[in-house]
């Protein structure tokens, strides 16, 4: 069959018609997934903000239990530049901050036992390196009297952090404070509930220092340190509420309010002396023992268990 010209260039025509129709209706259809993707996303955004709507009036409860190691908790005291202390009594605390950082865990997994400062694992050498297991060492106290038994393996995604700071105090005396901490619950981290407590806190950090002249003591005859240290137990920080003003992820809007209790704590603070040459605080023994805290949450958004 011989095809003229003018019936190639029809047929060209058409070729080019149907790959420009083609196309359009591709592009076409790409542009109606896109519309049909963003409704939805904006559908399930607008059934997100109603389900919390729906659940303003709601109550969620659920309680967890936060450990900190020492390491990751910090006792910060300003600069003292109006005195220059001679006693750890004369500190003067107003703006000091607590920082810390602890794993959230489900408090039917951990379990906390006696720990009456009477068994060789609460003993320690004359240095640092470690623990003394003959027995015969110096000997600390735990605050509270207790420790948790085991420590689970900490999710990542789950942790309470923050900063409290002393806002009112006499002296080394701490009679308030105000926090900003972050309990997060899942999601990657993502989850997290933004809380702030502003109350009233009254609490000596340095009580039980300023009762004993050192945190240990090597002299048998407690000529050096008639308070034995061994017997000195510190304290537990008070309780105090905290109001949820907020949260990311999960909790965009949450609101309600905590309580966060201290059960168990570390060792005395290793403060010895101050050197009146440099004005500094020797210690010869760090800090031991986990921080451990039950925080009980109850909000309007729906709580996860703990991992």
């Amino acid at each position: 069959m011989k095809l003229t010209g003018s019936t190639v260039t029809m047929i060209t025509y058409l070729l080019v018609g149907l790959t420009a129709f083609c196309c359009s209706t591709i592009k076409g259809v790409e542009g109606n997934e896109l519309k049909l993707r963003a409704r939805e996303k904006m559908r399930k955004d607008r059934a997100e903000r109603q389900l919390q709507a729906d659940n303003a009036g709601l109550v969620f409860s659920r309680g967890y239990v936060c450990i900190t190691r020492p390491q990751d908790f910090a006792f910060v005291i300003p600069q003292q530049q109006s005195i220059v202390p001679e006693d750890l009594g004369d500190l003067n605390l107003l703006g000091s901050s607590t920082l810390q950082s602890g794993g959230i865990y489900d408090p039917a997994d951990v379990q906390i036992v006696d720990r009456l400062g009477t068994s060789a694992a609460d003993n320690f050498l004359d240095d640092t390196s470690g623990a003394d297991t003959s027995g015969t060492g110096p000997r600390g106290q735990f605050a509270g009297q207790r420790q948790p038994k085991f420590i689970p393996q900490k999710d990542p995604g789950f942790f309470f952090n923050g900063e409290c700071v002393a806002t009112q105090v006499r002296g080394a005396l701490i009679l308030g404070h105000s926090c900003l901490l972050n309990l997060c619950l899942g999601g990657g981290g993502y989850n997290c509930l933004a809380i702030y407590a502003g109350s009233k806190f009254v609490f000596n950090p340095l009580e039980q220092v300023l009762f004993s002249p050192t945190t240990f003591t090597d002299d048998e005859d407690r000529v050096l340190s008639p308070n034995n240290p061994g017997s000195i137990v510190p304290s537990l920080p008070p309780s105090y509420p905290g109001t949820i003003i907020g949260g990311t992820g999960l909790f965009v809007g949450a609101v309600g309010y905590v309580d966060v209790t201290t059960i168990t704590g570390s060792t005395l603070t290793p403060a010895r002396v101050i050197v009146a040459d440099d004005s500094i605080l020797n210690a010869d023994f760090p800090q031991a023992g986990y921080i451990t805290q039950k925080i009980n949450v109850v909000t309007n958004v729906p709580l996860p268990v703990a991992p």
